[in-house]
Order: structure tokens, then sequence, then C-alpha cells
């Protein structure tokens, strides 16, 4: 037996040595032309190759600056597959006979460009296939492979039916054995997304045979896996823009078989830690579906389509066909009696109702069918809400909706009158929106309360994302009714808002704004040589002990000429407007300070000094400012016009009714401009300044004296 081995051993050492002599002595790239022939009558294209270098175990052929031409039909100057290095492998008998047999190839870091014609027909579709004319078929050698691999390859796919921009795919890993177009083979496919860890994307199954012109049309049984994938850098990978914002780990399997056409997909995904605009949704989504897709008709059937938000889970099933634009969808939604606070907690994320930060319970049955195209589908069917509580750390006070009903036809979608209930205050509220097909749908909207408590009023503001008051803190009550009406340019809180007209009646009290110290700002304004001499608010914030005064709004906008505060530093009356819209003021205040603070910050003796405040003739001091600004963010200037009207007309106020000098003056001063003082508009020349004669001439409303004709 020893020596047996001793014989096996010289044999095999003879072996090794002989094919080393073999390579050492075999020159390639005297074959360079064979191969590059080989290539081309297998591929079908013209291929040109680079150095080439041999290697033994195994023995493979390197070839450098691999360039793969694409049918001209479709680009005859790019190349459709470059690579820097190629890896030939080939049979070892017939090397040793110095024969060229090629069993596999091994493309690194490629650029592969695929191509889709306006004909709807593939650029690698003729690969093999160089002519289809029968002489060409019979004269070419089939192309097949062993095995043939793509590492960290990047794909270029251009499909000229839908877009002239090219979609780049990175990172990309295949390897398909026994290959040939005519023939089945098996594919693994595979994509590692660039973040932290396993983060895979994996496609494997048996294809084949290719059907030429129509790759779509060709057979494929196999599994898509995910493995967790974070949804941002998926987005990153497919450069989706439809993915932005939102966040997550996506994990599932799902079964693909491709026959005559028909794509039927089956399987389970779920996202855990999904975020939605950066908030947390708190719960998993999982969706388990069946779904076939028929190429040849661009239509898409759902047979089952369960989506799981947390444990609520809603069913989708019907059509959509995609042969136009936009899509057209058959559709029936179902829920029944499903819990409302993983779909509340979507919808603040999301930012289409509520605001982030409110949590909601109760249940809801939701029976819907959706016809019509993706962008404005008819609706018909029922949401029914139950038991419904909105609550978060802001709210101050929860807010319960016992029931409330939506009924949408292909017409109109209209609620049944329903009661927003918080603490003692019972809003009550109706919504209908009609035409919502067409260009320009109505809105009617209508919201009542009496005697509204302010908390519970803040509380139900501040569940539903309006901003306008976060900065208002307090006691009181309001008597409300708004109607918003008319047609819109979309289904939006601003169009909506735009459309606001009705009343309220305030009688606050103890209340806190914390957008500005008013009383400071006034006290700047008048120029007291110790601003806050009479005021006890916080920096910032203003202490009002009771708020007065009837609201109008018209078109969202909300005026008032009767508003009245009482502040720590005297009384405020206030006239002009606020934008609902955008938050904008533009008002004008005349603020009365007690008969104590003025003595505090001189009284009549400094009166006559100053230019932005003026004393009555009871030793109260009145300062009138405008207030533009926002809601949040209010500036302060000096009413100069009010004052001159003041001393002018000898209409001072008093500190019992601070608004009614301000609510005379209003028709003839108008409303102030929204500018800073002194500013023009653009292209507007700046006024030249009038001397005081004049200026006081104006306010009488006398006509001024004619500028003197120029020398002759």
């Amino acid at each position: 037996m020893r020596r047996v081995g001793i014989i096996l051993g010289i044999f095999i050492g003879l072996v090794v040595i002989g094919v080393l002599v073999f390579a050492a002595t075999f020159d390639v790239n005297r074959y360079h032309a064979t191969i590059q022939s080989e290539l081309e009558k297998q591929l079908g294209r013209r291929v040109q190759l680079g150095a080439m270098h041999l290697s033994v175990f195994p023995p493979r052929f390197q070839v450098e600056n691999l360039a793969i031409a694409d049918d001209p039909r479709f680009s005859p100057d790019a190349p459709f597959v470059k690579a820097q290095q190629l890896g030939v492998s080939v049979k070892l008998l017939p090397l040793l006979h110095k024969q060229i047999e090629i069993d596999s190839l091994a493309l690194s870091r490629p650029t592969v460009n695929l191509i889709k014609n306006p004909s709807g027909f593939w650029n690698f579709a003729s690969l093999g296939h160089p002519s289809d004319s029968p002489q060409a078929k019979s004269s070419q050698q089939e192309f097949s492979l062993g095995e043939m691999t793509i590492n960290d390859g990047q794909i270029s796919v251009l499909d000229q039916q839908k877009s002239k921009t090219p979609s780049l795919f990175d990172h990309i890993d295949i390897t398909l054995k026994n290959f040939s177009p005519d023939k089945p083979f098996t594919v693994d496919a595979s994509v590692h997304m660039a973040g932290a860890g396993s983060q895979q994307a994996r496609l494997q199954g048996e294809g084949g045979p290719i059907v030429n012109g129509n790759p779509a049309m060709t057979p494929f049984r196999g599994t898509l896996s995910l493995k967790q994938v974070t949804i941002g850098d998926l987005a990153k990978f497919l450069n989706s823009p439809a993915l932005a914002g939102t966040d997550g780990t996506v994990t599932g399997e799902t079964k693909i078989n491709n026959e005559s056409g028909k794509l039927t997909a089956q399987g389970e995904t779920q996202i855990q830690n999904a975020k939605l605009h950066g908030m947390e949704l708190g719960y998993p989504i999982a969706a388990q579906y069946e779904l076939t897709d028929d190429q040849a008709s661009d239509l898409l059937t759902i047979r089952n389509f369960v989506l799981k938000l947390g444990s609520t889970p809603l069913t989708l099933s019907g059509t959509v066909s995609s042969k136009s634009t936009p899509a057209i969808f058959d559709l029936n939604i179902r829920a029944n009696n499903v819990s409302i606070a993983e779909a509340a907690k979507l919808a603040a994320a999301s930012g289409m109702a509520l605001s982030q930060g409110t949590n909601a319970t109760g249940n809801v049955n939701v029976n819907i069918q959706a016809r019509g195209t993706a962008d404005k589908p008819a609706l018909n069917g029922t949401i029914a809400g139950s038991n419904i509580q909105l609550s978060g750390k802001d709210i101050a006070q929860p807010i319960q909706i016992q029931s409330v009903n939506l009924n949408l036809t292909p017409s109109q979608i209209q609620s049944n009158p329903f009661n927003v209930v918080s603490g003692g205050t019972t809003l009550i509220a109706q919504f209908a929106l009609r035409n919502y097909l067409s260009p320009a749908p109505t809105v009617d909207t209508t919201v009542r309360a009496a005697n509204a408590q302010l908390p519970a009023i803040l509380s139900i503001a501040k569940a539903y994302g309006v901003t306008g008051l976060d900065k208002v803190s307090g006691s009181g009550t309001m008597n409300m009714d708004m109607h918003a009406a008319g047609p819109i340019k979309s289904v939006n809180k601003t169009e909506i808002m735009r459309a606001l007209n009705g009343s309220a009646d305030l009688n606050f009290n103890n209340v806190k704004y914390s957008g500005a110290n008013i009383s400071h700002e006034l006290s700047s304004i008048a120029g007291f040589l110790n601003a806050n001499a009479g005021s006890q608010s916080t920096p910032g914030v203003t202490n009002i002990s009771t708020m007065t005064g009837k609201i109008l709004v018209k078109n969202g906008i909300a005026q008032t000429n009767n508003l009245q505060a009482k502040l720590d530093i005297g009384n405020v009356g206030a006239t002009g407007t606020a934008n609902l819209v955008d938050e904008t003021l533009n008002m004008r205040v005349t603020a009365v300070l007690s008969q104590a603070t003025s003595q505090k910050v001189g009284g009549n003796s400094i009166s006559g000094f100053m230019q932005t405040a003026l004393a009555n003739n009871q030793g109260e001091l009145v300062v009138p400012a405008i207030v533009t600004g926002t809601f949040s963010n209010p500036k302060f200037a000096p009413d100069v016009q009010q004052i001159a009207q003041m001393k002018v007309k000898g209409m001072v106020p008093n500190f019992n009714d601070p608004a009614s000098v301000t609510g005379a003056l209003q028709n003839l001063l108008g409303a102030p401009k929204n500018t800073q003082p002194g500013s023009a508009s653009p292209g507007e020349q700046q006024p030249q300044p009038q001397n005081p004669v004049d200026q006081l001439m104006g306010l009488f409303g006398k006509k001024k004296k004619p500028a003197p004709a120029p020398p002759k």
C-alpha cells in the first residue's frame, strides 16, 4: 500500500508540474482573436477584449476592459455591458489540446444598460439571436453557458415608453446557471443595501425559456425575500421620491409565478419601527396579499389584501388598470368594528388629520367602494365611528365624539349632525363636501356652540392641529356660530378656512398669552424711561384678567371693532382684522393706562414731551399702536396717525372704554398698512416729508395751499 501511495503522489506531482509548465509556456494572447470571436458568435454582439492572462486553478482567462456592444437598433454608440475585468472559464481537456470551449463568464463591477424601446422590445432580447432570418438562426451557435455571474454590478434601466431618464440600481449580484435562452435556467439575484445590518433583497428561482421580443412573457417560478431592509436605504436604491419622509425596517417573503404573461404574487411583508415625517407610529405594519398582474392588459387583480396597522385589520380587494394614466380603480375597502387608534396615528403623522401627539381611541366600521381614476375616484359606502376619544399631553381636556356617520356617494360626502364634547362644552358640527369629482368642489360645514368654555375650545383646536392658539390659555366662555360654505380649489384646511364665515362672542378671563409681553411693548412705544414700571408679567408673557368683544368672520378674515382686554398696566381696546389662513394681523390697538400706572411713569407732566402717547382729562396716559406680524409673533409700532387725530379732534379715550375712539376713527384712518413704518412698496416712490402746517391742514381735510408756480 505504501508503494502505491508513493506512485500515486509521484503521478499527481508530475501532472501538476506538467500543468504549470503548460501555463508557463502557453501564451493566451495568441488566442485573443479566437476567444473574442467565440464570444461574438455566442452573444451575437461585437465584443472588445483587453489584455488577457491565464490562471490554471481553476482554468480561467482573466480579461481586462471588456466591452459588449448594444443592439444597434437601440444604442449604436454606448455599450450594452462594460466591465473592468472579465473571468472566462474554459473546459480543461479541450484547453490541453489548445482548443477553447467557454464554460462560464464572471463579470466584476460591470455596468449594464437595459433599454426598452417605444415598441416594447428590450435590447437584451436579441442576445444569441443577432438576426431574425432563418439562415442566420441555422448557422448561429445557440448562446449557452454553464454559469454566468455579475459581482457588484450597476444596472441602468430605461423604459422609453414611460420616461426619457434611466433609473440606476447599484451593488447587484446575479448568478445564472445552465443558462440558455431556449431552455430553463436558475436565477439567484441579490442586492445588499449600503446601510448597517444585513439589509438584503434576494430573488431566487427558475426561469426560461426566454420569450424573444417579449421577456415579460418568460415563465418564472421563485421567491422574492427582503431581510431587514430599511425604507430609507430602499428609497435611495430605487431613487424613489414617493418614499421620502418614511422609514422603518422591512422583512418579508413573496412567492412569484409568471406564466403566459400573468404574474401572481402571494406572500407577507412586515414593517417594524415605522416612522412617517419623523414621527414614530409605535406599532408594526403587516400586509398579507394575493395578487395577479395581467401584463398584456395592464390589469392588477387584488384577490385578497389584508393590511394590519398593529392589530387593526383593513381588507382590500378589486382591480387596478394601469393601461391609461392615471390608473383606474375598482376597489372595495372594508373594516369591521376595528380600533381607530393606529389609523389615527398614521393620519396624524402624514398630516392628513389631527396633530402629532394626539391619541385616539374608539371603533369604526368601513364599507367603501372606490371606482374611477386614481386622482379622483367616485366613492360609495359608509364610515361609522363610535365611542371616539381624543387626548394627548398638550390637550388639557379629553374630547369625546359618541358617534359620527359619513355617507359617501359619487355626488357628495356628508356627515350626520354630531356632537364634539370636551369638559362641559358641546360643539354641534356637520360636514358636507359636494361635487368632489369636479374641478371646483363645494364645502358646507357648520360648527355651533353656546357658552363654550375656553379650555375646551383650546383642547379641540390643539387636537385637530390648529396652531394659532398654541400660545393661549385661560378660562371664560365663547358663543360661536361658524359656517364654511362655497367652492374650494382642493380639500384641505387652508381652503376650508378661506370659506369660513360666522361670528363669536368672547367673555374670557385669566388669559395668558405667551406670544409677547404686550404691556412691555406698549410701554416701549410710549418711550417710558422704565418700560416695565407698571408691568407685573413675565418677559414674553401677557396676563389678561378679562377679555370681551365680538368677532365677525368673513371669507376667512376675522374682524372686530370692540375687542377689549384688561392688562396689568391698564385697559386695551382693539379694532382691525386677523387672517385665519396665514395668521397675519392688521390691527389698531389703544391702551389707556390706569391712573396709578400713569403716575408711576410721569403722568401729565411727561405727556407733552412724547410724540407716541398723550393724556386724557383724567390724567390717564393713552398709547395708540399698530399691531402686525402673526398670532405667534406680533409686531408693535407707534400709531402716529391716530395720535394726531386724537389731538386734532379732541377725542381721547378713557380707562373704561379704550376702544371707543379707535372705533370712531377707524373709518377716517382706514386699516393700518401691513408694512414697516417708513417703508415703501416696491416700485413706489417715497413721499416727500411735509411741514407741520401741511400735516395739520391735511388732518382737517382742507386743501393744501398750492405749490408756488415755477418761475417763468
